[in-house]
């Protein structure tokens, strides 16, 4: 397994990297706070051909694959780029898989999500760019149907994700069943296994980028005459941000690689890699907030936003504590 990008990857990670420099600056960001989706950002990464790495050359994709994803993944975490990428990206497989044409809108119109959680009474559970989406690909009971034009009731202030749940059985939605029973099941595990490895890529974005921040702060912050990054105790938990940020990109692109070489285990390395890359954000940024002391707990600093961007993306995937669990249990599974 080598981990070394080829010239065309690094190509790809510059482009995007040069965009959402442009496009997902922090003022567009905050801009775009309140509904957790920005239009004109999504019009040009699916432009510049974000959702066709994931699609076959022949049905009009680029035909590369999940690490070529995860690329692009990371670099809109670093830039907390405010579109549903990976929700579509794993929704956009799954219609394709069931021979449903794939058109989605670059405005926004035709928008597809998929849900990483089961429907519960006929309600998709919490899911990010929901709130804007016309449409969300859900298990829902022993269906994996497409839902339609569904009411969405918008959850205020997580993460700014655009997250809502959605009503899948009011009057006038479309369901179009994509698989029952077993196949349902089977084809919403595979878009679960995306998800996740999508979603880690996305998390060691906003973890390197926090630690940039912090690391930036500590060089031009003064206390006692000298900069607080030539403390020890913060050295020291910076040190310990960046190897875990490390670690979490290896095993991301570890899960994305198993997903494009279908390994049987792609589903366990995927969760291994969301639950790990999920804890590292989390402690990056708030390794952030507390490197800037008290700025960083006001809304006029910009460490608090990667802090409700990591924890709004861990729970978007569930309850961590059960993600461990079923990680713990597929390995001691796999060893007996």
């Amino acid at each position: 397994m080598d981990f070394e990008l080829s010239a065309e990857q690094r190509d790809i990670v510059a482009a995007f990297d040069r965009a959402l420099s442009r496009e997902s600056s922090i003022e567009r960001v905050r801009a775009a706070e309140k509904a957790g989706f920005d239009p004109d950002l999504w019009r040009v990464i699916v432009d510049m051909g974000a959702l066709g790495v994931v699609q076959p050359a022949g049905a009009g994709g680029s035909g590369s694959g999940a690490v070529e994803l995860s690329l692009i993944a990371e670099s809109l975490g670093r830039h907390l780029g405010c579109v549903p990428l990976v929700e579509a990206a794993a929704a956009t497989v799954l219609l394709a898989e069931s021979g449903v044409p794939v058109a989605s809108g670059s405005a926004g119109d035709g928008l597809i999500v998929f849900a990483p959680r089961p429907a519960q009474g006929g309600v998709a559970q919490v899911t990010a760019g929901a709130a804007a989406a016309e449409g969300i690909v859900v298990l829902d009971g022993a269906d994996l149907v497409l839902a339609i034009g569904a009411v969405a009731e918008p959850v205020d202030d997580l993460g700014f994700t655009g997250a809502a749940s959605v009503r899948l059985d009011e009057p006038g939605v479309e369901r179009t069943v994509l698989a029952r029973d077993e196949e349902a099941y089977a084809s919403w595990l595979g878009g679960v296994a995306r998800w996740h490895a999508g979603t880690a890529a996305v998390l060691v974005g906003i973890a390197e980028e926090a630690l940039r921040v912090a690391v930036e702060y500590a060089t031009v912050r003064e206390q006692f005459g000298v900069p607080i990054g030539s403390f020890q105790a913060i050295q020291h938990t910076l040190a310990e941000v960046a190897i875990e940020v490390d670690g979490a990109r290896l095993l991301s692109r570890a899960a994305a690689w198993s997903l494009d070489h279908a390994e049987p285990d792609r589903g366990g390395v995927a969760t291994a890699a969301y639950a790990f890359a999920s804890d590292v954000a989390v402690r990056a940024a708030e390794a952030c907030l507390h490197v800037h002391g008290g700025y960083g707990f006001t809304l006029e600093y910009d460490a608090q936003l990667f802090l409700r961007r990591a924890r709004a993306l861990r729970l978007h995937g569930g309850d961590p504590e059960q993600l461990w669990e079923a990680v713990g249990a597929a390995t001691m599974a796999k060893a007996q």
